[in-house]
């Protein structure tokens, strides 16, 4: 294991503190802060840059291993309602998703000398329970039958104080329209164990769905549950087999007698609390970003159906062995950013001389230049955010032990949500660059290096500026770039710069596969953000939505495309996702000048660029301006109430293949899209694009037309359309 960290927030202001969090094997470990101005490290380039900052932080930190408490649970406070002194019934439904390991905790309220009771899913697919006199030792229960990989099963756990008998009823058989078969036959079988009697232990342990308390680690947890859990009760009386029917139907609850606890999985799914409607209010929380808004037993099976529709029917939480919602570790160190700080790209640098751990974050500015912004996409940075995944950042052979949204969990499942305050090593721009080519940091530090060279004043901020400030962030700038690959937005993102543009605004789309996906940022815990991708574009199994599952609990919007939500990136710059090329160009992808280029209002675009010229057939990034992902204008979908583009070049060649997800040409367009009111958009469709801009000592074609529309779009008089010139 190398060294690994994170930061408690990826963007900050010039006056604010900024903690770090650092693990990894014992040692010393030099540190740097820097802000980087140039990533890629290929000599034909300009080599990796950074500028050394003095912030007053240790050249030196201590470096060691800290402990992270993976995988979900609901903690419900220990109360004297919650330590019957009689009979009791504990009972829910439970569907298991991942086949074989040990100990797995249902529900129980256990802990070392605490020793209450306990149901338990265990073994190869065996379900048992506990009970405990004295907070010490345990009498065990197994009930008869298997537990079922992959569907919904009913268990209840009853036990009686005077005679001392532990009885586990199990409901088996296909679970689907239980609430519609109610008057089938009883599908109820029970085994019992007697036990010495007497009442159980009143302990001061919490009650835990989904994970017990590591007894040898204070604050940890383990046997953790994978799978979902849905309509736990706790009830003060032990059931009959009738009674247990009854409750498996989910429709006779008052009359099965005095609540303990009863928890609806469903209510308040956008925050972590966890909702007891029996009216003791026993109340938990929900620990490490489980699922939620998931459909539970008793869903209808409509795959387009959504949480809002029908609450009732997801009664459920998805827990995962690996969730991990806030590593919780101790500060290593902290920095103040000097107020007269630069806006730019930073990052932490640690080093122990046999490795290197890069923690970048975004100073944004607190007062903006006016000309020109740079919006970072982090939201995409943390969404690749992971040194396991196919399409992960650093190939280093140390691999992460967190998820990103690339990555599935243990059981095969999507992953939901990402938190930023959690290890990672995937973020060092300088190293392990894939076969398929830059696409994150680095490819936004081409763009940072060629600014710096020009001598052109920008500020940076990142998407969760944006988030936060909407569009009262973009009217600061007379023009704002986007760069290199934007595919991950927030609805207050999509709102605002589709504003911007209505609004006289500019925009440089340097990108490729932008506005494409829907995130969610939880508004009660910002350093989590939420994902459910809705079947488009299927290349693998984190693609694969779960039926019913499409819309995302922490806001109640609706996950998968943006273009399915009604706000395709070619509404906006006038381009949408249309080709791949993940290998290295063979010298001829450049864009190919159209007709419409020779236009006398276009032609400030190409000053200095000769009509014969192929644009982009070199780079630092696959080789070419056009590659990775890129985009392209698609008549036939074309919205008549938004400017059309003007296609003024076209990159095409027959490695380049379409998007699964719809009938596209497999090109790449460079264009301009004119609002009225002298809003404007260059769009130059592709990832790589950023990539070119230093070739040639920064004195080439595409680096003389990013120049060209910059000059244009942030001298033109507000109000003004670009293509009149500059008066």
């Amino acid at each position: 294991m190398g060294l690994e960290g994170y930061a408690d927030e990826i963007t900050v202001q010039p006056g604010e503190n900024l903690a770090f969090r650092i693990g990894g094997p014992r040692c010393k470990a030099d540190l740097r802060i820097c802000r980087l101005v140039h990533g890629d490290p290929n000599p034909v380039g300009p080599g990796y840059k950074e500028e050394r900052k003095d912030w007053g932080t240790p050249a030196e930190i201590a470096v060691d291993l800290q402990d992270t408490d993976f995988g979900s649970y609901v903690e419900i406070p220990n109360a004297e309602s919650l330590n019957p002194s009689g009979d009791f019934t504990l009972a829910l439904w439970f569907m298991p998703t991942l086949q074989g390991g040990g100990w797995r905790t249902l529900a129980a309220k256990w802990s070392r000398d605490n020793l209450c009771y306990g149901l338990f899913f265990g073994g190869e697919q065996f379900i048992t329970a506990a009970v405990s006199h004295d907070g010490k030792t345990a009498r065990w229960a197994t009930a008869r039958e298997f537990a079922h990989i992959g569907g919904w099963q009913f268990v209840a756990f009853t036990y009686a104080v005077e005679t001392g008998e532990i009885c586990l009823f199990q409901r088996l058989g296909d679970t689907t329209g239980a609430v519609e078969t109610r008057s089938s036959h009883d599908p109820i079988v029970s085994a019992g164990k007697s036990v010495p009697p007497g009442p159980v232990f009143h302990g001061e342990s919490p009650i835990l769905l989904g994970a017990c308390e590591d007894a040898d680690h204070p604050g940890m947890h383990w046997a953790h549950f994978t799978g979902k859990i849905g309509h736990p009760v706790l009830i003060d009386r032990a059931l009959t087999r009738n009674e247990v029917w009854s409750l498996s139907q989910w429709d006779t609850l008052d009359a099965l007698g005095p609540m303990l606890g009863s928890w609806d999985l469903s209510e308040e799914v956008c925050g972590s609390r966890v909702v007891d409607v029996s009216g003791n209010e026993n109340h938990g929380k929900a620990i490490n970003a489980p699922g939620r808004a998931v459909t539970g037993p008793f869903w209808s099976g409509m795959p387009s159906r959504l949480y809002t529709d029908c609450p009732e029917e997801y009664n459920a939480i998805y827990f995962h062995a690996d969730d991990l919602e806030n590593a919780r570790w101790l500060s290593s160190f902290e920095v103040e950013v000097p107020e007269e700080t630069r806006s730019g790209i930073y990052s932490a640098v640690v080093d122990n001389h046999s490795d290197r751990l890069f923690i970048p974050f975004v100073v944004s500015a607190s007062k903006p230049v006016p000309r020109l912004g740079f919006l970072v996409p982090t939201l995409t940075w943390q969404s690749y955010g992971s040194n396991r995944a196919a399409y992960s950042y650093t190939e280093d052979g140390v691999l992460d032990r967190t998820l990103c949204t690339y990555d599935v969990h243990k059981d095969g499942s999507t992953v939901y949500y990402y938190s930023r305050r959690q290890p990672t090593r995937g973020w060092n721009p300088s190293a392990g660059f894939q076969n398929w080519g830059a696409h994150n940091i680095t490819a936004n530090l081409y763009l940072i290096d060629w600014l710096d060279h020009n001598g052109i004043e920008y500020d940076v901020f990142a998407d969760e500026d944006l988030h936060r400030r909407q569009l009262e962030l973009l009217s600061g700038y007379r023009c704002v770039i986007l760069g290199s690959h934007p595919e991950y937005w927030t609805g207050a993102m999509v709102r605002s710069v589709t504003a911007y543009t209505r609004q006289g605004g500019r925009i440089l789309y340097l990108s490729g596969n932008g506005m494409y996906w829907v995130m969610s940022i939880d508004p009660g815990r910002p350093h989590l953000m939420e994902l459910r991708r809705g079947g488009e574009g299927d290349y693998g199994p984190t693609y694969k939505p779960a039926p019913g599952e499409s819309q995302h609990s922490t806001t109640l919007e609706l996950g998968g495309l943006w273009s399915r939500r009604g706000h395709p990136a070619r509404g906006t710059f006038g381009v949408e996702h249309a080709s791949n090329v993940w290998s290295e160009s063979e010298g001829d992808w450049g864009y190919e000048l159209l007709p419409a280029s020779n236009g006398p209002e276009y032609r400030f675009i190409f000053e200095g660029v000769a009509q014969e010229e192929t644009i982009g057939e070199f780079g630092l990034n696959l080789g070419s301006a056009a590659g990775f992902e890129m985009d392209a204008v698609q008549p036939w979908a074309w919205d008549e109430s938004t400017p059309e583009p003007v296609v003024l070049a076209r990159a095409s060649h027959p490695s380049f293949t379409p998007p699964r997800r719809t009938h596209v040409s497999p090109v790449s367009d460079l264009t301009i899209m004119n609002y009225p009111g002298g809003g404007s958009v260059f769009s130059a469709g592709s990832v790589t694009w950023t990539g070119s801009l230093s070739h040639n000592e920064y004195e080439n074609n595409v680096s003389r037309i990013t120049r060209n529309v910059i000059e244009r779009f942030t001298d033109a008089p507000a109000g003004q359309s670009v293509l009149d010139g500059v008066r």
